[in-house]
Protein backbone atom coordinates (compact mmCIF):
# COMPACT_ATOMS: atom_id res chain seq x y z
CA UNK A 1 0.00 0.00 0.00
CA UNK A 2 1.56 3.27 -0.77
CA UNK A 3 2.58 5.97 2.28
CA UNK A 4 -0.04 8.55 2.28
CA UNK A 5 0.43 11.71 1.15
CA UNK A 6 1.69 14.03 3.73
CA UNK A 7 0.39 17.04 2.37
CA UNK A 8 -3.23 16.00 3.40
CA UNK A 9 -2.28 14.65 6.78
CA UNK A 10 -0.79 16.34 10.15
CA UNK A 11 2.30 17.92 9.72
CA UNK A 12 5.14 15.59 10.80
CA UNK A 13 8.53 16.48 12.47
CA UNK A 14 10.37 17.02 8.97
CA UNK A 15 7.26 19.83 8.18
CA UNK A 16 7.70 21.87 11.46
CA UNK A 17 12.08 21.62 10.77
CA UNK A 18 11.39 23.11 7.04
CA UNK A 19 9.81 25.95 8.79
CA UNK A 20 12.10 26.75 11.49
CA UNK A 21 14.80 26.39 8.87
CA UNK A 22 13.31 29.12 6.86
CA UNK A 23 12.63 31.30 9.58
CA UNK A 24 15.75 31.11 10.52
CA UNK A 25 17.42 31.68 6.75
CA UNK A 26 18.45 35.68 7.76
CA UNK A 27 20.69 34.46 10.88
CA UNK A 28 23.77 34.19 9.24
CA UNK A 29 25.82 36.66 11.63
CA UNK A 30 25.96 34.79 15.06
CA UNK A 31 25.76 36.58 17.70
CA UNK A 32 28.14 35.22 19.94
CA UNK A 33 32.09 34.94 19.19
CA UNK A 34 31.49 31.14 18.62
CA UNK A 35 30.87 30.17 14.51
CA UNK A 36 27.67 29.02 14.76
CA UNK A 37 25.30 29.56 12.15
CA UNK A 38 21.58 28.28 12.87
CA UNK A 39 20.33 27.13 9.10
CA UNK A 40 23.27 24.63 8.83
CA UNK A 41 22.46 23.20 11.98
CA UNK A 42 18.47 23.17 11.34
CA UNK A 43 19.05 21.40 7.83
CA UNK A 44 21.52 18.21 9.44
CA UNK A 45 18.28 17.63 11.82
CA UNK A 46 15.34 18.32 8.70
CA UNK A 47 17.83 15.98 6.96
CA UNK A 48 17.95 13.43 9.57
CA UNK A 49 14.13 13.77 9.75
CA UNK A 50 13.27 13.55 6.09
CA UNK A 51 15.79 9.86 6.21
CA UNK A 52 13.83 8.37 8.76
CA UNK A 53 10.32 9.41 6.70
CA UNK A 54 11.47 7.31 4.28
CA UNK A 55 13.07 4.45 6.04
CA UNK A 56 9.37 4.45 7.91
CA UNK A 57 8.08 4.60 4.33
CA UNK A 58 6.06 7.76 5.99
CA UNK A 59 7.50 9.88 2.86
CA UNK A 60 8.09 8.69 -0.66
CA UNK A 61 10.20 10.75 -3.54
CA UNK A 62 8.93 10.88 -6.96
CA UNK A 63 12.11 11.79 -8.89
CA UNK A 64 11.31 14.78 -10.64
CA UNK A 65 13.48 16.62 -14.03
CA UNK A 66 14.20 19.33 -11.15
CA UNK A 67 15.98 16.96 -9.34
CA UNK A 68 18.00 16.16 -12.32
CA UNK A 69 18.69 20.11 -13.19
CA UNK A 70 19.76 20.35 -9.33
CA UNK A 71 22.23 17.52 -9.95
CA UNK A 72 23.44 18.91 -13.12
CA UNK A 73 24.35 22.09 -11.05
CA UNK A 74 26.72 20.17 -8.84
CA UNK A 75 28.16 17.67 -11.58
CA UNK A 76 29.12 20.95 -13.55
CA UNK A 77 31.36 21.90 -10.70
CA UNK A 78 33.05 18.67 -9.89
CA UNK A 79 35.37 18.50 -13.00
CA UNK A 80 37.11 21.85 -11.38
CA UNK A 81 38.89 19.55 -8.90
CA UNK A 82 40.83 18.23 -11.67
CA UNK A 83 42.43 21.61 -12.06
CA UNK A 84 42.57 22.90 -7.91
CA UNK A 85 45.16 23.67 -6.42
CA UNK A 86 43.72 22.83 -3.37
CA UNK A 87 41.59 19.56 -3.21
CA UNK A 88 40.84 19.71 0.29
CA UNK A 89 38.82 22.96 0.12
CA UNK A 90 37.50 22.42 -3.33
CA UNK A 91 35.92 19.31 -2.17
CA UNK A 92 34.84 21.15 0.68
CA UNK A 93 33.24 23.76 -1.73
CA UNK A 94 31.52 20.76 -3.31
CA UNK A 95 30.22 19.62 -0.21
CA UNK A 96 28.82 22.66 0.18
CA UNK A 97 27.36 23.11 -3.34
CA UNK A 98 26.01 19.55 -2.66
CA UNK A 99 24.17 21.24 0.38
CA UNK A 100 22.70 23.64 -1.58
CA UNK A 101 21.19 21.64 -3.81
CA UNK A 102 19.67 19.02 -1.45
CA UNK A 103 18.28 22.51 0.17
CA UNK A 104 16.63 23.14 -2.79
CA UNK A 105 15.11 19.71 -3.02
CA UNK A 106 14.29 19.11 0.23
CA UNK A 107 12.52 22.21 0.15
CA UNK A 108 10.42 20.82 -3.11
CA UNK A 109 9.50 17.54 -1.75
CA UNK A 110 8.60 18.71 1.77
CA UNK A 111 6.18 21.47 0.11
CA UNK A 112 3.34 19.08 -1.51
CA UNK A 113 0.39 21.05 -0.98
CA UNK A 114 -1.30 24.37 -1.29
CA UNK A 115 -1.73 24.97 2.46
CA UNK A 116 2.01 24.06 3.00
CA UNK A 117 3.22 26.67 0.67
CA UNK A 118 1.07 29.35 2.09
CA UNK A 119 2.79 28.67 5.30
CA UNK A 120 6.69 28.26 4.53
CA UNK A 121 5.98 31.66 2.55
CA UNK A 122 4.42 33.31 5.65
CA UNK A 123 6.79 31.88 7.72
CA UNK A 124 9.50 34.14 5.67
CA UNK A 125 7.44 36.74 5.83
CA UNK A 126 6.60 36.73 9.59
CA UNK A 127 10.87 36.67 9.83
CA UNK A 128 11.23 39.48 7.61
CA UNK A 129 8.47 41.86 9.52
CA UNK A 130 11.30 41.45 12.27
CA UNK A 131 14.14 42.61 10.01
CA UNK A 132 11.59 45.11 8.84
CA UNK A 133 11.65 46.31 13.10
CA UNK A 134 15.32 45.62 13.62
CA UNK A 135 16.47 48.10 11.07
CA UNK A 136 14.54 51.66 12.68
CA UNK A 137 16.05 49.94 16.34
CA UNK A 138 19.09 50.52 14.64
CA UNK A 139 19.14 53.44 13.32
CA UNK A 140 17.52 55.26 16.45
CA UNK A 141 20.66 53.47 18.49
CA UNK A 142 22.82 55.07 15.95
CA UNK A 143 21.00 58.72 16.11
CA UNK A 144 21.43 58.17 20.25
CA UNK A 145 24.82 56.43 20.86
CA UNK A 146 27.15 55.77 18.28
CA UNK A 147 27.67 52.62 20.49
CA UNK A 148 25.36 50.94 20.93
CA UNK A 149 25.69 47.59 20.91
CA UNK A 150 22.28 46.75 18.83
CA UNK A 151 24.47 48.70 16.79
CA UNK A 152 27.72 47.27 16.86
CA UNK A 153 25.93 43.90 15.49
CA UNK A 154 23.48 44.93 12.88
CA UNK A 155 26.08 47.64 11.45
CA UNK A 156 28.05 47.54 8.24
CA UNK A 157 31.45 48.85 7.07
CA UNK A 158 31.25 51.53 4.20
CA UNK A 159 32.79 49.56 2.07
CA UNK A 160 33.63 51.35 -1.14
CA UNK A 161 31.12 54.39 -0.23
CA UNK A 162 32.48 57.39 1.53
CA UNK A 163 33.32 57.38 4.76
CA UNK A 164 30.95 59.77 6.90
CA UNK A 165 28.40 60.14 9.48
CA UNK A 166 25.58 57.92 8.50
CA UNK A 167 24.34 54.13 9.41
CA UNK A 168 24.79 51.28 7.21
CA UNK A 169 23.44 48.14 8.15
CA UNK A 170 23.55 44.50 7.45
CA UNK A 171 21.42 43.48 10.03
CA UNK A 172 21.87 39.44 10.75
CA UNK A 173 23.16 39.21 8.27
CA UNK A 174 27.39 39.08 6.95
CA UNK A 175 26.74 41.90 4.35
CA UNK A 176 24.92 44.66 3.82
CA UNK A 177 24.14 43.12 -0.14
CA UNK A 178 23.32 40.00 0.60
CA UNK A 179 20.89 41.88 3.64
CA UNK A 180 18.79 43.53 0.40
CA UNK A 181 19.23 40.36 -1.85
CA UNK A 182 16.89 38.38 1.05
CA UNK A 183 14.48 41.61 1.26
CA UNK A 184 14.30 41.67 -2.58
CA UNK A 185 13.04 38.12 -2.07
CA UNK A 186 10.92 39.20 0.57
CA UNK A 187 9.40 41.59 -1.63
CA UNK A 188 7.96 39.50 -4.36
CA UNK A 189 6.94 36.96 -1.96
CA UNK A 190 4.58 39.77 -0.01
CA UNK A 191 3.70 40.94 -3.57
CA UNK A 192 2.60 37.10 -3.97
CA UNK A 193 0.94 36.97 -0.40
CA UNK A 194 -1.09 39.89 -1.26
CA UNK A 195 -1.76 38.80 -4.52
CA UNK A 196 -3.31 35.70 -3.50
CA UNK A 197 -5.32 37.29 -0.42
CA UNK A 198 -2.80 35.47 2.43
CA UNK A 199 -2.45 38.59 3.74
CA UNK A 200 -4.99 41.63 4.45
CA UNK A 201 -3.90 45.40 3.32
CA UNK A 202 -2.94 46.79 6.62
CA UNK A 203 0.01 44.23 7.50
CA UNK A 204 0.60 44.49 4.24
CA UNK A 205 1.44 47.98 3.96
CA UNK A 206 3.33 47.97 7.02
CA UNK A 207 5.74 44.75 5.79
CA UNK A 208 6.13 46.53 2.76
CA UNK A 209 7.16 49.98 4.39
CA UNK A 210 9.48 47.66 6.79
CA UNK A 211 11.15 46.04 3.24
CA UNK A 212 11.39 49.28 1.85
CA UNK A 213 13.38 51.12 4.67
CA UNK A 214 15.36 48.30 5.84
CA UNK A 215 16.61 47.38 1.62
CA UNK A 216 17.60 51.68 2.04
CA UNK A 217 19.75 51.57 4.74
CA UNK A 218 21.85 48.70 3.07
CA UNK A 219 23.00 51.24 0.81
CA UNK A 220 23.73 48.22 -1.61
CA UNK A 221 23.45 48.41 -5.62
CA UNK A 222 21.16 45.43 -5.11
CA UNK A 223 18.23 48.07 -4.95
CA UNK A 224 18.22 48.36 -7.89
CA UNK A 225 16.89 44.74 -7.91
CA UNK A 226 14.10 46.04 -5.39
CA UNK A 227 13.28 48.97 -8.08
CA UNK A 228 13.39 46.78 -11.03
CA UNK A 229 10.66 43.77 -9.00
CA UNK A 230 8.62 46.33 -8.09
CA UNK A 231 8.02 48.00 -11.85
CA UNK A 232 7.72 44.47 -13.24
CA UNK A 233 4.70 43.61 -11.17
CA UNK A 234 3.51 47.57 -11.23
CA UNK A 235 3.38 46.66 -15.01
CA UNK A 236 2.32 43.14 -14.76
CA UNK A 237 -1.05 44.23 -11.99
CA UNK A 238 -2.11 47.52 -13.32
CA UNK A 239 -1.54 47.76 -17.20
CA UNK A 240 -5.46 46.96 -17.55
CA UNK A 241 -6.84 48.79 -15.42
CA UNK A 242 -4.27 51.72 -15.00
CA UNK A 243 -1.80 51.49 -18.07
CA UNK A 244 0.24 54.53 -17.51
CA UNK A 245 0.65 53.84 -13.87
CA UNK A 246 1.91 50.52 -15.39
CA UNK A 247 4.07 51.86 -17.81
CA UNK A 248 5.80 54.73 -15.48
CA UNK A 249 6.58 51.68 -12.71
CA UNK A 250 7.66 49.49 -15.33
CA UNK A 251 10.02 52.42 -16.86
CA UNK A 252 10.95 53.56 -13.58
CA UNK A 253 12.08 50.01 -12.20
CA UNK A 254 13.89 49.37 -15.38
CA UNK A 255 15.76 52.72 -15.31
CA UNK A 256 16.85 52.76 -11.85
CA UNK A 257 18.10 48.99 -12.46
CA UNK A 258 20.31 50.26 -15.02
CA UNK A 259 21.39 52.77 -13.16
CA UNK A 260 22.57 50.80 -10.62
CA UNK A 261 24.12 48.25 -12.93
CA UNK A 262 26.07 51.56 -14.09
CA UNK A 263 27.14 52.31 -10.41
CA UNK A 264 28.17 48.66 -9.71
CA UNK A 265 31.33 49.67 -12.47
CA UNK A 266 32.21 52.89 -11.68
CA UNK A 267 32.88 55.18 -8.95
CA UNK A 268 33.14 59.17 -8.26
CA UNK A 269 35.73 58.66 -5.69
CA UNK A 270 39.26 58.58 -7.68
CA UNK A 271 42.48 56.76 -6.53
CA UNK A 272 45.62 57.01 -7.38
CA UNK A 273 46.09 53.86 -9.04
CA UNK A 274 42.53 53.59 -11.07
CA UNK A 275 44.09 51.94 -14.38
CA UNK A 276 41.86 54.96 -16.21
CA UNK A 277 39.21 57.09 -15.81
CA UNK A 278 36.24 58.28 -17.84
CA UNK A 279 34.90 61.99 -18.24
CA UNK A 280 31.44 62.24 -18.39
CA UNK A 281 30.24 64.21 -21.36
CA UNK A 282 28.78 67.60 -20.69
CA UNK A 283 29.81 67.68 -17.22
CA UNK A 284 32.86 68.01 -14.75
CA UNK A 285 32.29 64.70 -13.32
CA UNK A 286 35.03 62.09 -13.26
CA UNK A 287 34.14 58.37 -12.51
CA UNK A 288 36.99 55.48 -12.08
CA UNK A 289 36.38 52.09 -12.03
CA UNK A 290 35.32 50.53 -8.97
CA UNK A 291 36.59 47.71 -6.73
CA UNK A 292 33.86 45.42 -8.57
CA UNK A 293 35.14 46.06 -11.81
CA UNK A 294 38.56 44.99 -11.09
CA UNK A 295 37.16 41.80 -9.47
CA UNK A 296 35.18 41.33 -12.80
CA UNK A 297 38.54 41.69 -14.64
CA UNK A 298 40.62 39.86 -12.32
CA UNK A 299 38.17 36.94 -12.82
CA UNK A 300 37.47 37.45 -16.06
CA UNK A 301 41.18 37.30 -16.76
CA UNK A 302 41.40 33.88 -14.20
CA UNK A 303 38.29 32.00 -16.74
CA UNK A 304 39.89 32.64 -19.82
CA UNK A 305 42.97 31.12 -18.82
CA UNK A 306 41.40 28.22 -17.30
CA UNK A 307 38.12 28.29 -20.03
CA UNK A 308 37.17 24.48 -19.51
CA UNK A 309 36.63 23.36 -15.96
CA UNK A 310 37.89 26.14 -14.41
CA UNK A 311 40.82 26.61 -11.90
CA UNK A 312 39.09 25.13 -9.00
CA UNK A 313 36.32 25.90 -7.02
CA UNK A 314 36.83 27.10 -3.31
CA UNK A 315 39.39 28.86 -4.72
CA UNK A 316 39.83 32.60 -5.09
CA UNK A 317 38.36 34.06 -8.13
CA UNK A 318 39.76 37.34 -8.17
CA UNK A 319 43.25 38.88 -6.68
CA UNK A 320 43.09 42.82 -6.95
CA UNK A 321 44.28 45.27 -4.44
CA UNK A 322 42.10 48.26 -4.05
CA UNK A 323 42.59 51.12 -1.73
CA UNK A 324 38.81 52.12 -0.05
CA UNK A 325 38.10 55.28 0.12
CA UNK A 326 38.32 54.84 4.06
CA UNK A 327 42.16 55.12 3.33
CA UNK A 328 42.24 50.87 3.94
CA UNK A 329 43.66 49.08 1.55
CA UNK A 330 41.81 45.87 0.60
CA UNK A 331 42.76 42.59 -0.35
CA UNK A 332 39.65 41.38 -2.35
CA UNK A 333 39.62 37.93 -4.07
CA UNK A 334 35.51 37.81 -4.44
CA UNK A 335 34.68 37.75 -8.63
CA UNK A 336 31.71 40.02 -6.77
CA UNK A 337 29.75 38.76 -10.14
CA UNK A 338 28.28 34.82 -9.88
CA UNK A 339 28.91 34.46 -13.29
CA UNK A 340 32.32 35.14 -13.23
CA UNK A 341 32.82 33.76 -9.94
CA UNK A 342 31.41 30.24 -11.21
CA UNK A 343 33.26 30.81 -14.85
CA UNK A 344 36.43 31.68 -13.10
CA UNK A 345 36.39 28.45 -10.39
CA UNK A 346 34.60 25.74 -13.23
CA UNK A 347 34.88 27.32 -16.12
CA UNK A 348 32.49 26.12 -18.84
CA UNK A 349 31.47 23.32 -17.21
CA UNK A 350 30.47 24.83 -13.95
CA UNK A 351 28.78 27.85 -16.36
CA UNK A 352 26.53 25.22 -17.79
CA UNK A 353 25.04 23.86 -14.75
CA UNK A 354 24.54 27.01 -13.59
CA UNK A 355 22.43 27.79 -17.08
CA UNK A 356 20.17 24.64 -16.50
CA UNK A 357 19.53 25.91 -12.77
CA UNK A 358 18.44 29.14 -14.79
CA UNK A 359 16.45 28.16 -17.53
CA UNK A 360 14.50 25.62 -15.20
CA UNK A 361 13.53 28.91 -13.51
CA UNK A 362 12.35 30.45 -16.41
CA UNK A 363 10.13 27.58 -17.44
CA UNK A 364 8.85 27.53 -14.35
CA UNK A 365 8.22 30.69 -13.83
CA UNK A 366 6.28 31.07 -17.07
CA UNK A 367 4.90 33.27 -19.58
CA UNK A 368 4.77 37.12 -18.26
CA UNK A 369 0.69 37.29 -17.89
CA UNK A 370 -0.88 37.37 -14.30
CA UNK A 371 -4.19 35.74 -14.73
CA UNK A 372 -6.95 35.38 -11.79
CA UNK A 373 -5.52 31.28 -11.36
CA UNK A 374 -3.20 31.56 -7.59
CA UNK A 375 -0.98 28.63 -9.03
CA UNK A 376 0.05 31.08 -11.81
CA UNK A 377 0.62 34.43 -9.56
CA UNK A 378 2.99 32.31 -7.21
CA UNK A 379 4.70 31.14 -9.82
CA UNK A 380 5.48 34.31 -11.52
CA UNK A 381 6.04 36.17 -8.22
CA UNK A 382 8.53 32.90 -7.19
CA UNK A 383 10.34 33.19 -10.79
CA UNK A 384 10.73 36.46 -10.85
CA UNK A 385 11.81 36.55 -7.24
CA UNK A 386 14.70 34.52 -8.07
CA UNK A 387 15.24 35.44 -11.55
CA UNK A 388 15.96 39.22 -9.99
CA UNK A 389 17.82 38.31 -6.97
CA UNK A 390 20.01 35.63 -8.27
CA UNK A 391 20.48 36.80 -11.85
CA UNK A 392 20.03 40.16 -11.93
CA UNK A 393 21.26 40.94 -7.63
CA UNK A 394 24.29 37.79 -9.47
CA UNK A 395 25.75 40.73 -11.94
CA UNK A 396 26.63 42.64 -8.58
CA UNK A 397 27.83 39.23 -6.07
CA UNK A 398 28.67 36.20 -6.07
CA UNK A 399 25.14 34.76 -4.92
CA UNK A 400 25.51 31.61 -5.79
CA UNK A 401 26.14 30.00 -2.17
CA UNK A 402 23.31 31.83 -0.69
CA UNK A 403 21.35 29.70 1.32
CA UNK A 404 17.78 31.90 0.95
CA UNK A 405 17.72 31.63 -2.77
CA UNK A 406 18.08 27.53 -2.98
CA UNK A 407 15.21 27.22 -0.65
CA UNK A 408 13.36 29.69 -2.97
CA UNK A 409 13.86 28.17 -5.61
CA UNK A 410 12.76 24.60 -4.07
CA UNK A 411 9.44 26.78 -3.30
CA UNK A 412 9.14 27.50 -7.03
CA UNK A 413 9.78 23.63 -8.35
CA UNK A 414 6.85 22.92 -5.72
CA UNK A 415 4.66 25.52 -6.86
CA UNK A 416 5.37 24.12 -10.44
CA UNK A 417 3.88 20.86 -9.71
CA UNK A 418 1.21 21.62 -6.71
CA UNK A 419 -2.85 21.64 -7.51
CA UNK A 420 -4.27 24.76 -6.42
CA UNK A 421 -7.64 25.69 -5.38
CA UNK A 422 -9.64 28.43 -7.00
CA UNK A 423 -12.20 30.47 -5.37
CA UNK A 424 -15.10 28.62 -6.83
CA UNK A 425 -13.97 25.56 -4.73
CA UNK A 426 -12.28 23.94 -7.77
CA UNK A 427 -8.29 22.90 -8.71
CA UNK A 428 -6.19 22.76 -10.86
CA UNK A 429 -2.64 22.50 -11.74
CA UNK A 430 -0.18 25.17 -12.65
CA UNK A 431 -0.66 26.45 -16.75
CA UNK A 432 -3.31 23.63 -16.75
CA UNK A 433 -6.69 23.95 -17.96
CA UNK A 434 -9.47 25.47 -15.81
CA UNK A 435 -11.86 23.17 -14.89
CA UNK A 436 -15.66 23.68 -15.80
Amino acid sequence: MPAPDPGTSRAAPSDWLLLALIAALPLMKPPLSYPLVLPDILFLMLAAAVGFDLLLRRRRIEWAQANWVLLAYAVGLAPSLLASGDVASSLTKLAGSLYLVTLAGLTALLINSEAKLRRAILVWLGTTAAMGLLAPLSVAAFALSSGSGLLDYTSYGFGSLPPGNYPRLALTFINANMMCNYLTVSLGLLLAAKRCGWIARAPFNLLLAGILFAALTSLSPGLGGIALLAGLWAWLTERKSAPMIAKWGLAAGIGLALLFAVALAVTPVIYPAAPFVVRVPLTDAILVPSGRFLTWTSAAGEFLRHPLIGHGIGIDAAAVTYPRPDGFVEQLTDAHNLFLSIGAQAGLAGLAGLGAVIALAVRLTGRLHLDERRGSALRLALGLSFLDAFVYQGLGGSFEDTRHLWVLLGLLIAAGRLKFTRPDGNSHRPGGPLPG
